[in-house]
């Protein structure tokens, strides 16, 4: 205990890492910061640019890292491009647990090994979480995080652990504190009781990670660096010597080729990775794996509002975890399965109901878990260099930087927590073989470099929004939060909302803090399509898939005049992203067809009469109805007084898949039990189908070893 003590003390105060690839690692010199060049470029200068310039550096792939690698690039002085296929941080980059973690798994790991590299990588991620927090306050903030205790013998063993965390981090990071039984059941009350001995509370990173992505591209591109969405690779170009000298990029929105020439070209295409690389080499062995993981939606009480849960060793044996964010929580384990199909990037039932069959054990049995609080599900894949022989020694290595047989710079693995430092490490790579002359050798992205927005804001700021422009709260509030101190142009673009109060911002929904102007203001940060405005500029689509679907044709009208769409792209644009929401968001899971699995027992005309009732409730023909309406189509049909209790129980048992609504089959399930007086055969009805679904868990796939999914959330 001692020795991980001391061990850890000494890489507390030590200086981080010792350069990559043999580059010195000194103090930036706050003389030599270097100041944004130029207002932010439109996506057609950046295209022009193209056209002209000879790069040092061409990044493919605008997710964490490649965002990233532009960004410490640009601010070191080198000319810099970079293309995105699809939308900046579309790809896993948007679709992680939203924490900036700083590897507790990783540590538990360490210590049970006494693996001084994997100390080493715990230590980088608390560091790195502190530096991505300097660069934007903004969006990121601690949350603290309630780890459960369920026997008396794990409160040492935890309270090691987190010690052992703390010392490691800077010393402005939250201390840990523990909690009784009783006092963490105040905290969370639908913990199970009888399960529980005890709970620590500790401190971890959160961000909008879709958000952050957006502001490193953005940033990178003030710096001086173009930068480009919605531009696929589809081939490299190559010298006389047979090395890549740059690549031809489609522009999906004109269809348009462009070649792009440069002196060094980075892959960071995360999981897509090979797939460049068979165009540098076509015998080039895979050097990365991947692996899956989904995470569910639900309200905000399933979760206090401001603190998390982490239960690593939950007593069914699988881990989970609980985060509030954004008004919601959000809810996954980290069990990730491998050995999933290559195009495949769809979340299934599966994945739903293997979640909320976590939830169901780890909550109290009194609180009923529903289906229809699942309000959007997504997934990602993560991607995770392959195992050989040089990483054999240690199960912590997760991440490769390769120079390939034609001189491409490939990278692979990375978190959140660890994307600048690999984006600093893959530049002084690329100045290294590249021969660059950068006017500044050292990365100034840990201390002297603030995202767009960063500089003059506050935790405060909200109020002259306020004060100053009339809005709501929750809106002004908001505004801050995802913008910085550029809150204050969305807000002088904003309309005027048509009431007393508030003065400015119309809505997009009642439910949500989007205001129109937000959807103007997407379009100057690079949102070329409907779905990139509802999922990554207004994180609505991660957030209630119905919600989103509402109001596309009010998004689409107003980027119509910001991008002059004509009714036919309008059309196009909502058909594309309702198909995005349906496959990618959960709205329509796979498999969700066949859980209607429970027989409706009625005769073929009364069918036929509950059908028709529910086809005149539904008069705009939006496949739903109400509860509501349900309860009065029930006193129609001669129920005198509604059984509340009864319908509850009837609703928890059909599983409805939308929160206060049918459509038309559970409304047929609904009036066979209320209305025919046959309730019972439901709750059997869904018993055998869970034992079906346990029977048939055989085939569920491979869960990888924690320690090499990166040992965080």
């Amino acid at each position: 205990m001692a020795k991980i003590l001391q061990m850890a003390v000494m890489l507390g105060s030590s200086k981080l890492g010792h350069g990559a690839f043999g580059f010195d690692e000194r103090q930036t010199d706050p003389t030599s910061v270097p100041q944004m060049k130029r207002d932010l470029p439109t996506r057609k200068m950046c295209l022009e640019a193209f056209k002209r310039t000879h790069y040092d550096i061409l990044i493919i792939g605008g997710g964490a890292v490649g965002s990233g690698c532009a960004l410490d690039a640009a601010t070191r002085g080198l000319k810099t491009a970079l293309v995105e296929a699809n939308d900046f941080g579309s790809g896993t980059s948007s679709k992680s647990s939203k924490l900036l973690h700083g590897g507790l798994r990783d540590l538990e790991q360490a210590i049970s090994r006494l693996d001084v590299a994997a100390f080493r990588r715990v230590r980088s991620s608390l560091q790195e979480r502190s530096h991505i927090g300097n660069m934007a306050p903004h969006l990121s903030q601690p949350v603290p995080i309630l780890l459960p205790v369920h026997h008396w013998w794990e409160a040492p063993l935890y309270y090691m652990k987190l010690k052992i965390y703390h010392l490691m981090a800077p010393k402005t990071t939250r201390s840990f504190q523990y909690l009784s039984a009783d006092e963490a059941l105040e905290v969370f009350p639908m913990l199970r009781r009888q399960e529980l001995f005890g709970a620590f509370v500790f401190y971890e990173g959160q961000h909008d990670d879709a958000r952050m992505c957006l502001s490193v591209a953005l940033t990178a591109a003030r710096y001086g660096a173009d930068i480009c969405n919605h531009m696929k690779v589809s081939r490299l170009i190559k010298n006389k010597e047979g090395n890549v000298a740059g690549a031809e990029a489609v522009d999906q929105l004109s269809g348009k080729k462009y070649s792009i020439r440069a002196k060094v070209v980075v892959n960071a295409t995360g999981h897509m990775s090979d797939s460049l690389r068979q165009m540098e080499d076509s015998e080039a062995k895979p050097l990365c794996t991947r692996s899956w993981s989904s995470i569910i939606v639900m309200p905000r009480f399933y979760c206090p509002e401001e603190v998390g849960v982490f239960d690593p060793h939950t007593p069914n044996g699988r881990s989970i975890f609980f985060l509030p964010w954004q008004g919601h929580t959000l809810v996954g384990s980290s069990d990730e399965p491998l050995n999933l199909p290559e195009q495949d990037t769809q979340p299934t039932e599966t994945d739903v109901q293997s979640l909320l069959d976590c939830v169901k054990h780890f909550v109290t049995p009194n609180f009923d878990v529903r289906r229809c609080d699942v309000l959007a599900v997504w997934g990602g894949y993560k991607p995770l260099p392959v195992q050989s022989d040089s990483l054999h020694h240690t199960l912590f290595k997760n991440h490769v930087i390769q120079l390939g047989p034609r001189n491409m710079l490939s990278i692979v693995g990375g978190t959140w927590s660890s994307f600048r430092v690999l984006a600093e490490k893959t530049v002084n790579a690329a100045i290294r073989y590249g021969d660059l002359s950068p006017l500044r050798k050292e990365s100034v992205t840990a201390e002297s470099c603030k995202l767009d927005g960063a500089s003059g804001w506050g935790p405060k700021m909200f109020i002259r929004l306020v004060q100053d422009f009339g809005m709501e709260r929750d809106v002004a509030v908001h505004l801050s939060n995802t913008y910085g101190s550029n809150a204050f142009k969305v807000a002088v673009s904003a309309d005027s909302s048509g009431k007393a109060w508030p003065i400015l911002g119309k809505r997009l929904h009642s439910e949500f803090p989007y205001i129109e102007a937000e959807v103007r203001q997407g379009v100057r940060d690079f949102a070329c399509t409907l779905e990139d405005m509802v999922a990554r500029r207004l994180r609505v689509a991660f957030l209630n898939v119905q919600v989103a679907e509402e109001i596309l044709p009010q998004v689409a009208n107003i980027m119509a005049k910001e991008l002059n769409w004509t009714q036919d792209q309008i059309k196009k644009q909502i058909r594309k992203t309702r198909t995005f929401l349906n496959s990618q968001m959960g709205q329509l899971t796979k498999e969700s067809a066949s859980q209607l699995s429970i027989p409706i027992k009625m005769s073929v005309g009364q069918v036929r009469k509950f059908a028709g009732q529910f086809r005149r409730m539904d008069k705009n023909k939006t496949g739903y109805v109400t509860i509501a309406d349900c309860c009065r189509a029930m006193k129609t049909m001669g129920v005198k007084e509604v059984p509340v209790d009864l319908m509850h129980n009837v609703l928890r048992d059909i599983d409805v898949h939308a929160q206060g609504k049918v459509n038309l089959y559970e409304f047929l399930l609904l009036m066979s039990a209320i209305v025919q007086g046959n309730t019972e055969y439901l709750r059997y009805a869904r018993l055998y189908l869970d034992h079906k679904k346990q029977m048939q868990g055989s085939n569920f796939p491979i869960v990888m070893q924690m320690e090499r999914a990166g040992g965080g959330l």
